[in-house]
């Protein structure tokens, strides 16, 4: 019978997280500990993942308090992640089931143990108590300045007498860089999420702001002071699982540099015969630019109507240039075609400058960006040099 008295306990322990009651004090052997756990090598865990455990060996209490939660099968999930309205909840898992998890995708997981009163560990744990309740445990994610690594430095800073001291210096980093430091991996969601992020992602983060990712709050944590005392915020830092190092492979045939190169050229090439007849067709005129409009548009949706961070300005939106739209839609009356072939000179002349001058914009463009810019350039500079020669042999 007496083996069995700590299954009771921990029993009752987890109704009482799970109903959100704080109803019992943890010991003095307890520890309240940061965890951080390496990227992945997925879309959803390229950037790591940080979580708070609270571990009471008398008590036999081991849980991790997780803010990275989400329902993805919850109502117009898709609708509402590209508005940035996705809401994200805090949620408690069991110590090994949450470790078991790592270990089995290979991910590294870190542990800090902090240096805290046993006054402060009993707060940090009832708070967590009390967010993890229904009632409480949802929130708003925002990818830069709310999410599970921003909660975790908040929960633990706020809950700290004086509160916390970062003594080493912020990376200079700017928000793009830092996010893109990761994405390399993954060539296309570096490819991609540079569409969709603007002017603001350049802007050079703060110290407070680059934990936005794991490996930060890991490595500000590890330098931090407690400013009521000047003591290391960290006690102890150990590592709880060492993946073995895993290199994924990139494709370089199929990477984007790669896939638009061979666009560029099937375009160059098809184009440059129809120029040398002196005929150059409409159709495909009209499937670049309506890819370009196309894109533009979806990119201004983001920009008018997106709630994420750094969305607006975009100036993505310069060679990506949703009035081609209009002139796409006029473009397949055929009488208008006389007309309307000279808003080829003015879409060239609009490409080139934006190629001369994009490195000097107030955004970092994607390399691959100037390349598809000379892909959609090809057939409207081609039009522009039909149209000079015939005026040219016009004044002859």
């Amino acid at each position: 019978m007496q083996n069995q008295k700590p299954g009771w306990i921990l029993f009752i322990f987890f109704m009482l997280l799970f109903s959100g009651v704080s109803a019992f004090n943890l010991t003095k052997q307890a520890e309240i500990s940061v965890l951080t756990c390496s990227p992945g090598d997925e879309a959803y865990s390229v950037y790591g993942h940080s979580a708070i455990r609270v571990h009471d060996p008398i008590l036999q209490y081991d849980m991790v308090f997780n803010y990275g939660i989400f329902d993805f099968s919850s109502s117009n999930f898709v609708w509402r992640f590209a508005k940035g309205e996705t809401d994200y909840l805090l949620g408690a898992t069991k110590y090994r089931a949450f470790m078991s998890e790592y270990i089995h995708y290979r991910r590294s997981v870190f542990e800090q143990q902090l240096n805290l009163s046993q006054a402060e560990k009993q707060k940090i744990f009832d708070f967590l108590l009390w967010n993890a309740a229904p009632e409480n445990r949802v929130y708003r994610y925002n990818f830069f300045f709310d999410n599970c690594a921003t909660r975790v430095r908040d929960v633990i800073a706020q809950n700290i007498e004086g509160g916390v001291e970062y003594t080493d210096l912020a990376s200079g980093k700017t928000f793009r860089d830092l996010i893109s430091d990761y994405q390399q991996k993954l060539p296309w969601l570096n490819f991609g999420v540079d569409f969709l992020v603007g002017a603001d992602a350049d802007c050079e983060a703060t110290l407070q702001e680059e934990m936005f990712m794991p490996d930060y709050i890991l490595k500000h944590f590890a330098a931090a002071r407690r400013a009521d005392n000047g003591e290391a915020l960290v006690a102890k830092t150990q590592v709880l699982y060492k993946a073995p190092e895993s290199v994924l492979k990139k494709n370089v045939i199929t990477s984007p540099f790669a896939a638009c190169s061979f666009l560029f050229l099937l375009i160059l090439v098809f184009s440059f015969k129809q120029f040398r007849k002196e005929k150059l067709k409409p159709v495909p005129d009209l499937i670049l630019l309506g890819i370009n409009s196309f894109s533009g548009l979806f990119v201004s949706w983001f920009v008018f109507y997106s709630e994420h961070p750094a969305m607006s300005p975009n100036y993505n939106l310069l060679w990506l240039f949703p009035l081609n739209f209009v002139f796409v839609l006029l473009w397949m009356k055929k009488k208008w075609r006389p007309f309307l072939r000279y808003y080829h000179l003015f879409i060239s002349a609009w490409w080139v400058l934006f190629i001369v001058t994009g490195a000097f914009l107030p955004q970092k463009f994607h390399p691959v960006f100037f390349l598809m810019t000379g892909m959609f350039l090809i057939r409207p500079l081609l039009h522009s040099f039909l149209i000079l020669k015939e005026r040219k042999s016009l004044k002859q």
